[in-house]
């Protein structure tokens, strides 16, 4: 019998930074990878999330003007509590059309990724 745990699995999207490629995270997720795996309710679980591609999850709230404000967010593992993330300056996308239907909206959205 194998404890292996499996991976959580999604669509593959890309990390975009400022020109200057100061990274704001506070060593959040964006200041090591390139890429991200997007899991979570209504996505394909098509790639696998990795070390190099982690997972992440788009997170939908609603603004003080009732618009739905949209970002993505880590996942945390399982037998951890979920941490409070904040924004680092960094924005994910990708022109799968899984993602826009996810997202809600087509465009890049916020990765907030950075701790204190």
């Amino acid at each position: 019998m194998s404890n292996a745990t499996t991976a959580p699995k999604g669509i593959t999207a890309l990390i975009y930074r400022n020109a200057l490629g100061a990274d704001f995270s506070n060593q959040g997720i964006s200041a090591r990878v390139m890429e991200v795996t997007v899991i979570g309710e209504g996505i394909d679980p098509v790639f696998e999330a990795t070390e190099e591609r982690p997972a992440v999850r788009i997170v939908k709230n609603e603004s003080f003007h009732r618009e739905t404000v949209t970002h993505a967010e880590p996942v945390a593992p399982e037998d951890e509590p979920a941490p409070w993330y904040m924004f680092g300056g960094t924005f994910i996308f990708s022109s799968d059309s899984r993602f826009r239907r996810a997202a809600g909206q087509y465009g890049a959205i916020p990765l907030h990724d950075r701790r204190e």
